[in-house]
């Protein structure tokens, strides 16, 4: 059940629904007041009182005009009436719509009768108007209710003196509009947002979790991601991230993060993360069950920064796919020689079966664009939760572009830690192992530097050989 915040902010989220509908519903008002024909109210008035003739005190004759009043509202109102009316030269009206268009108002506390017509013609209102006022005046009212010149009923004010455009008011009808397009945007507000499928409030992100924001890693963060990252302290860089997860420094210890990618989102992140860790000098393994993202120039690249190895957890095997513990045992061995290892799932929801990451995670980091798809965050929570690994947070990130799929995104900092290329063979600075098997490299001195590198095998698909910390020797006792 939603509270009344809760309701609030979904109406705050889908403002523009509400405003739209507003607008819409003050055009149509004036879209109708415009288009509908104006029918104009004319009004007359006249005055009923007693005859001079008549000797009678004034408060009798008030009291005697006001028994009688009802009885001439009546008979004003009667068909005989407007067939007196209709009999006027420049009158072009049948009876019944002179009937229909007549109308007989008293004016409170006096003896003060209106009479309004309402007519598409104004012309022809004010004629009905000032034949019903004189028709009113003549003996014909007085002969019908029955008394002997007792009343007089003069002529108070002619129509030309108040005309007035009854329908529609245009100023009625815009009102009226907004007021209905207000109330119609108040319900379809939440229910447009309870059919979208992406989440629009960036609180149901922390509230499905049940965590907090740990970064924000996008090009043109909208004003309220600025304000929630700012409220609680999210990291806007990705030296910051590595020291909110305690991750700085160098020769830490082996330690594994699993970024669990909502909806295809995380590649730049895990680079840019191994990336900054390398230049610290830590020495960093990016892991990916997927050969679609490793094929890619963007990690091609990145396998040739000196201290980053690119490592396809599927090629550990001849299986087409690893999961559980085949996986844990397969990569075991080789994550402990590194300072850092981040696993990456893109996707985390689609691919279930990288949940095995989270068997060898120290950490679990959970990366979404702002708006993520509702079944897809859910999903990740509780495969999460079936692992029996809480996230320590979120990252908010940009959603991918296709170029960034299909060429990869270059980084400048890589150009400064590119491993440096084998020399022809003979040559004492630098020598290299053929390709799957492991490498050092050996120092014009005489001494050699253990290296863990891996490097991708180009192709239709990405095959990493896998690599140890070697002391000069090959596989056979040999000296390289």
């Amino acid at each position: 059940m939603m509270n009344g915040e809760q309701i609030v902010r979904i109406f705050l989220i889908r403002r523009w629904w509400i405003v739209g509908s507003v607008i819409l519903g003050t055009l149509v008002g004036a879209g109708l007041a415009t288009a509908l024909p104006h029918v104009y109210d004319v009004k007359a008035q006249v005055i009923v009182s007693m005859a001079e003739s008549t000797d009678v005190s004034a408060v009798e004759s008030g009291t005697y005009i006001d028994d009688l009043m009802p009885n001439v509202l009546e008979v004003s109102r009667s068909n005989d009436f407007a067939h007196e009316v209709s009999k006027g030269s420049d009158v072009d009206r049948s009876t019944a719509q002179i009937r229909d268009s007549l109308d007989f108002v008293l004016v409170p506390d006096t003896s003060v009768i209106e009479v309004h017509v309402q007519d598409q013609d104004l012309g022809q209102a004010r004629v009905l108007a000032d034949r019903a006022a004189q028709t009113m005046s003549t003996s014909f009212l007085t002969d019908r209710l029955g008394t002997v010149s007792s009343l007089d009923v003069s002529v108070l004010q002619r129509s030309e003196s108040s005309v007035d455009g009854a329908y529609p008011d245009l100023v009625r009808f815009v009102g009226l509009g907004a007021l209905a397009g207000l109330v119609l945007g108040l319900l379809l507000a939440p229910i447009r947002h309870g059919l979208d499928p992406r989440l629009r409030d960036f609180g149901d992100i922390r509230r499905t979790l049940g965590t907090e924001m740990l970064a924000v890693r996008m090009r043109k963060p909208s004003g309220a991601i600025r304000r929630q990252a700012a409220n609680c302290g999210a990291s806007t860089s990705i030296s910051g991230l590595l020291a909110r997860l305690d991750l700085t420094g160098r020769r830490r210890g082996s330690t594994v993060v699993t970024l669990c990618g909502v909806g295809g989102v995380g590649n730049q992140l895990a680079a840019d993360l191994v990336e900054t860790a390398a230049a610290s000098g830590m020495s960093c393994a990016l892991v990916s069950a997927d050969p679609a993202e490793l094929s890619t120039s963007h990690y091609r690249e990145l396998s040739q920064v000196t201290g980053i190895s690119v490592v396809d957890a599927n090629s550990l095997s001849g299986e087409s796919l690893l999961i559980g513990r085949a996986l844990a045992d397969a990569l075991c061995a080789v994550l402990a020689d590194y300072d850092l290892v981040i696993c990456l799932s893109s996707d985390f929801a689609a691919h279930p079966q990288t949940c095995s990451f989270l068997e060898l995670s120290d950490i679990a980091v959970v990366v979404t664009a702002p708006h993520p798809v509702w079944a897809d965050l859910r999903s990740t929570q509780e495969l999460l939760r079936a692992g029996e690994s809480l996230p320590v947070g979120f990252v908010l990130v940009d959603q991918p572009l296709e170029a960034d799929s299909d060429t990869g995104t270059t980084n400048h900092r890589r150009d400064a830690f590119r491993k440096p290329a084998a020399n022809p063979a003979g040559s004492e600075s630098v020598s290299s192992a053929s390709v799957g098997a492991s490498s050092a490299t050996t120092t014009s001195a005489g001494h050699d530097t253990p290296t863990k590198e891996l490097d991708i095998v180009p192709g239709p698909r990405a095959v990493t050989a896998l690599a140890t910390p070697t002391n000069g020797n090959d596989a056979n006792g040999g000296q390289s």
